[in-house]
């Protein structure tokens, strides 16, 4: 089978471009694999996520939305929501999606002889469901995080699109969801059937952690709204009242670093909190701690999650959608902490420091449940969905 992945770069830092590239390595075992990248300043770097030289990186030309009006009008939609209704809607398709590039996109799919198209993330799903009736190959879409988070996040994703994914998701052959909750709401706010696909572990680690340092760990792009990192430098401020010989780790970049170190700076514990940036072997990261802390306001999932529990760490993540799935028995193989609630999550800690026989009942079923999101029990689900 000949199968497209559509995405906009696969070569930048982000959860969404390393599951994608752990998918496309190893369904290339199998089928012919091309992702195609919409992104003019396409950079190609296979080691960045140990992509398989079997998958073909495409990277035609014209395919990105650069029109300085168009932005000004999605300015304006997500500030009002003007376009988002059923006599607009098509005004507001052709604000996202212009005719010319839609156009380009199709004779290009056609000229290629697809078996089968996969959009990658919302905006590549929409794309699809739009051209899908002009492209002779199977269309899937693809979501890489919540519904709540795709549609019902204040000014961010895809907020005030909601006319778009009722017109065009419908026209989709399937569609991925990561949870069976997310599966839910797409079925009663939106009538769309999703099936469920879990991301995969990225590796496996014989090694565990022994859950004897004193360090907790966090993983993951420094984006301050989205990953909560000023809720969880404040949690562990209160942690470091009662507990100053404990440290957070931090492992990962991104473009609230500078506002994430003044935070660090106002709470005074630039001597307690570590910045280690992005790392190649984040593996040894999670070996080295003894608690993982998922601090997300939002979680489509949570690879880090999944990771750390490989890794044999007791997390404490705040209850939204990714992580509510990943720990399906809470205070057994995980704990879950009210969404934003700091002083709860600080306590969470402090309980964890102070009792290791729990850190390391935790770890282990933390285990046991990391065996669900094998590659292998994986890539059975994708083969099985895309025959």
């Amino acid at each position: 089978m000949k199968i497209c992945f559509l995405t906009g770069n696969i070569f930048t830092i982000g959860g969404v471009q390393r599951v994608l590239s752990v998918i496309a390595s190893e369904l290339s075992k199998y089928h012919t694999i091309d992702i195609l990248c919409t992104d003019d300043n396409l950079v190609i770097d296979r080691k960045m996520y140990n992509l398989n030289q079997n998958v073909n990186i495409v990277n035609p030309t014209g395919l990105r939305n650069k029109n300085i009006i168009n932005k000004v009008f999605k300015g304006i939609n997500r500030i009002t929501g003007m376009f988002n209704n059923n006599i607009l809607y098509k005004v507001l398709t052709e604000i996202y999606f212009p005719r010319k590039m839609r156009k380009k996109l199709t004779q290009y799919l056609n000229d290629n002889k697809y078996d089968l198209i996969i959009g990658a993330e919302g905006y590549y799903s929409l794309l699809l469901g739009l051209i899908s009736k002009e492209i002779d190959a199977k269309t899937i879409g693809w979501q890489h995080s919540s519904y709540n988070a795709y549609l019902n996040n204040r000014y961010r994703y895809y907020w005030n699109q909601d006319k778009l994914f009722k017109e065009y998701l419908h026209n989709l052959d399937k569609c991925i969801v990561l949870t069976e909750e997310d599966s839910k709401l797409y079925k009663e706010k939106l009538n769309i059937n999703c099936d469920v696909i879990y991301n995969p572990l990225s590796f496996q680690s014989k090694i565990k952690s022994k859950c004897n340092d004193k360090s907790i760990i966090f993983v993951g792009r420094l984006v301050k709204q989205a990953k909560g990192l000023d809720l969880l430098i404040k949690a562990f401020s209160l942690v470091n009242q009662e507990k100053e010989d404990w440290q957070l780790k931090i492992v990962g970049d991104g473009p609230d670093r500078k506002k994430l170190i003044k935070y660090i700076y106002k709470y005074h514990l630039e001597n307690n909190i570590i910045l280690l940036g992005k790392s190649d072997n984040v593996k040894k990261h999670y070996l080295e701690s003894s608690i993982f802390v998922s601090s997300s306001r939002w979680e489509g999932f949570g690879l880090a999650i999944t990771e750390a529990m490989e890794c044999g760490l007791p997390v404490i993540a705040f209850k939204n959608s990714g992580p509510k799935e990943i720990i399906n028995k809470n205070n057994e193989n995980g704990i879950l902490v009210p969404c934003n609630d700091v002083e709860k999550l600080a306590n969470t800690i402090i309980e964890l420091i102070e009792n290791r026989r729990k850190r390391e009942y935790i770890a282990q079923k933390s285990i046991e449940r990391a065996k669900d999101f094998s590659l292998k029990i994986i890539i059975q689900q994708w083969c099985e969905f895309i025959k």
